[in-house]
């Protein structure tokens, strides 16, 4: 068993590596859904990678840390993107406001966005960076020294920590949680969620319901996190609108949050029925140990 998971990681870890690769180059992919799918890979594979943790002297967290400063580079073009879709659902439906005034935000947002992919990812080669940094990533892998040394208890280990720390974030919400205490609590649980995927075939049934659950939960704290972007975003730049205007979106999107929060608790309650005790109890069952 230890040996097919050590393979099913290093699989799982290159198949990301040759994703990334993939949507560097790809020129018939619209840039924004390439930025969108290179983070999302970024994301699985830190926690994959979180699997060597207590694995000494491997170059591991260095390779974690460099996915990590790529993702940076790449939000803000990521946020841009998700601002217009947001503009396009949510603002031109609004009668308070000038048809005039949307179609003029609606083009400034349009060229910034298009503006950040050119100057952010294709002019100054970033894709080529990415691509090159990858290039050498399944070798990296498939020959560290650390897979040899992995064994269950770690991979017992690290999923539990991460339950751990995820229902601490949980507990320690005030009772209106601010905008970045949503956000980390996802940061969290996406970890979780791309941690048990992978583990998914020691047990289908039991771990197939966790990952749909926290599926539409991290769905509902993204979308938290972008509607709050988007908020601040016509906040601190205006696009044309005038004061009166921008506080009518403002007001527009707290109600879009606070619809999103009404689901979204009772979610995040059942998914953290089972305290970490329990929780462990059941991986010790999966790992056989």
């Amino acid at each position: 068993m230890v040996q097919d998971t050590r393979n099913r990681l290093i699989q799982a870890i290159t198949h990301q590596a040759g994703k990334i690769s993939y949507f560097c180059t790809a020129e018939n992919i619209p840039a924004n859904l390439a930025v969108h799918e290179l983070r999302k890979s970024f994301k699985r594979l830190r926690a994959l990678l979180r699997f060597y943790t207590e694995i000494p002297e491997t170059n591991i967290p260095q390779l974690r840390n460099d996915i990590r400063n790529f993702g940076k580079l790449l939000a803000p073009l990521r946020e841009s993107s998700v601002n217009l879709d947001l503009f396009d659902k949510e603002v031109p439906g609004n009668k308070l406001l000038p048809e005039r005034k949307i179609k003029n935000a609606r083009e400034m947002l349009v060229q910034k966005n298009k503006s950040l992919l050119e100057r952010g990812f294709r002019e100054n080669n970033l894709n080529k960076t990415i691509e090159s940094f990858f290039d050498e990533f399944e070798t990296l892998i498939s020959d560290n020294p650390g897979n040899e040394q992995l064994t269950k208890i770690h991979f017992f280990r690290e999923v539990g920590q991460t339950y751990l720390k995820s229902i601490t974030v949980y507990q320690q919400l005030p009772l209106n949680p601010h905008p970045e205490e949503w956000h980390q609590l996802r940061k969290k649980l996406k970890q979780l969620w791309y941690q048990l995927d992978f583990i998914r075939f020691l047990h289908p049934r039991y771990f197939k319901l966790k990952t749909d659950q926290l599926n539409k939960i991290t769905d509902q704290l993204g979308e938290d996190h972008d509607l709050h972007i988007f908020s601040e975003e016509l906040i601190s730049q205006g696009y044309g609108f005038a004061k009166e205007e921008v506080h009518i979106l403002k007001n527009q999107v707290e109600h879009l949050r606070e619809l999103n929060q009404i689901k979204l608790h009772p979610r995040l309650k059942q998914f953290f029925s089972a305290p970490p005790g329990e929780f462990n109890q059941k991986l010790e069952r999966f790992f056989k140990l």
